[in-house]
């Protein structure tokens, strides 16, 4: 494995349809993405931390400048 071949963290989510649509809109635009601790927010949600959202540590900028570029189309 070399070194930037790792998944980073970029968002945290409370929230699994926010989750599920932040995903949708990086796996859009074709950046490879993975939600961590799905499956155990999906059965505990309650005690749960949330989802992350993940992507390779090389994506994370392109990524992050989707999403916040989502947002603000999504504001105005």
């Amino acid at each position: 494995m070399k070194n930037d071949d790792r998944l980073v963290t970029i968002r945290q989510f409370g929230d699994m349809a926010e989750a599920l649509l932040a995903k949708g809109c990086l796996e859009s635009a074709g950046i490879e993405c993975f939600l961590a601790d799905a499956e155990i927010a999906r059965m505990e949600w309650p005690v749960s931390r949330g989802v992350r959202l993940q992507v390779d540590a090389h994506d994370a900028e392109a990524a992050l400048a989707l999403l916040a570029e989502v947002v603000h189309e999504s504001l105005g």
